[in-house]
C-alpha cells in the first residue's frame, strides 16, 4: 500500500513538473518581450534586398517574435505585441497561401500601429506591397528614421492621399491629391513606393498617391512601415519586397 501511494506521489510530482515552464524558455520569452516593449527602436536594421511571403511562418504565429531580426513594431499599444499575425487566405492568385496580418488594435484612429521593416541606412529603396484591406483609411510609412523622430507618413482616406512630414509626434501637411478612392473593397492592390533620398513617390495600382520632392536630409533614409486604421480593422499583406532603386 506504502509502495503505491509512493508511486502516485512520484507521478503526480512528474505531472506537476511537466506542467511548469521550462525556466530558460521562460527566461528567453519574458525577455524578447521586455525588449520589444521597452526599446525606443522601431526598425529592425536588417539589410537589403528584402523580401517575405510570409509561407514560412506557422498560422498566428506574432512577427516581431517569429522574426525579430526583420520586423518591429511602432507603437504597442500598452505592450501588445500580437496585431502583426500571420493568417491563412485566398491570395491574389485565388488559391490559399499565408499573409501577414496587421490590425489596428486599440479605441480611435490615427494612431502609430504600424508593422515596420527596414533599417536606418535605407536610401533609394523601392517597395511593392500586395495588399488588401476593409478599412476605409490606412497608412504608409517611408523613410522611418532616428528611431521613428523623422518619417514621411501617408493617410490614405476617402478620396483623398494626404502626404505628411512627422517629426516625433508632430506632422505637417506637405502634398495632398484626389485619388480614385481608399480601396476598402477587400480585393487584392499593389502598392509601389519609391522612398528617395530627395522625396517619395508611392502608386496604387498604377495611379499616383503621392509624389514629393525634398531635400531635407532628416528625411533622406530610413524604413518602412504599414498600418491600418480604426479599432479592430485590419490590413492584410500577401507578400512584399525591398530592393535598391537601380
Amino acid at each position: 500500500m506504502k509502495r503505491l501511494q509512493v508511486l502516485l506521489a512520484l507521478a503526480l510530482l512528474g505531472l506537476l513538473a511537466a506542467c511548469v515552464p521550462n525556466p530558460v524558455d521562460l527566461a528567453v520569452d519574458q525577455a524578447i518581450e521586455a525588449g520589444l516593449r521597452g526599446t525606443a527602436e522601431v526598425l529592425p536594421q536588417n539589410a537589403l534586398p528584402f523580401s517575405d511571403d510570409f509561407e514560412s511562418y506557422p498560422v498566428g504565429a506574432i512577427l516581431t517574435r517569429a522574426n525579430p531580426e526583420s520586423y518591429r513594431l511602432w507603437g504597442d499599444c500598452d505592450g501588445r505585441l500580437d496585431y502583426a499575425f500571420v493568417v491563412e487566405t485566398v491570395g491574389p492568385e485565388g488559391r490559399s497561401e499565408k499573409a501577414a496580418a496587421v490590425e489596428y488594435p486599440c479605441g480611435g484612429g490615427g494612431g502609430l500601429h504600424a508593422l515596420t521593416t527596414g533599417a536606418e541606412d535605407w536610401r533609394d529603396y523601392r517597395a511593392e506591397v500586395s495588399f488588401r484591406t476593409k478599412d476605409d483609411q490606412w497608412w504608409v510609412y517611408l523613410n522611418i528614421s532616428g528611431n521613428g523622430a523623422h518619417a514621411y507618413v501617408l493617410e490614405v482616406y476617402g478620396t483623398s492621399a494626404t502626404l505628411y512630414k512627422q517629426i516625433g509626434k508632430e506632422r505637417t501637411v506637405v502634398a495632398r491629391r484626389d485619388v480614385s478612392g481608399p480601396r476598402a473593397d477587400d480585393a487584392w492592390h499593389t502598392l509601389v513606393a519609391e522612398a528617395r533620398s530627395d522625396g517619395v513617390r508611392v502608386t496604387v495600382d498604377g495611379e499616383v498617391f503621392a509624389d514629393y520632392t525634398d531635400g531635407d536630409p532628416a528625411f533622406s533614409h530610413g524604413g518602412f512601415g504599414i498600418q491600418a486604421s480604426r479599432y479592430g480593422r485590419r490590413m492584410l499583406i500577401s507578400r512584399w519586397s525591398f530592393a535598391p532603386l537601380p
